[in-house]
């Protein structure tokens, strides 16, 4: 796993709201193997998905899952995975479960290319953005 700490004040300040109901941050990160799942080869130029698993709450007003953003970097697919909080008096459980987050991914060349995951873990106490990564490798 990577550090990424310097993008979380920037983060928190464009997730941070006083009028919404709810607001989209970054979601927890599931723990291996329940992180990312997606299919070791895939074929050149077709969509396929990959899973990644955002941890929380059992009380699903406390981490909804909200979608993705890819981006692709050559051989690097970089995901950032969202939950949808409530605002208010929402009471979280701390029951550990896994939500899945589908996430529709195309490779446009032949080789191995990473696929990094991007959302929240605690390190020594604090909050910080992490990754997690795995490889695919594209055929024709």
């Amino acid at each position: 796993m990577r550090n990424l700490s310097p993008l979380v004040a920037a983060f928190t300040i464009a997730c941070s709201s006083t009028t919404e109901p709810s607001v989209r941050q970054a979601a927890w990160l599931g723990s291996p193997p329940r992180a990312i799942q997606v299919s070791d080869t895939v074929r050149v130029g077709q969509q396929f998905t990959a899973t990644a698993f955002a941890a929380g709450s059992g009380t699903i007003a406390c981490n909804r899952p909200d979608g993705s953003r890819v981006e692709y970097a050559g051989r690097v697919v970089r995901i950032e995975i969202f939950v949808r909080v409530d605002r208010g008096q929402t009471v979280c459980t701390d029951d550990l479960r896994y939500y899945p987050i589908a996430i529709p991914i195309t490779l446009q060349s032949e080789g191995v290319s990473v696929v990094r995951v991007i959302g929240m873990s605690t390190v020594s106490g604090s909050y910080q953005l992490d990754s997690i990564e795995t490889v695919v490798t594209a055929v024709r």
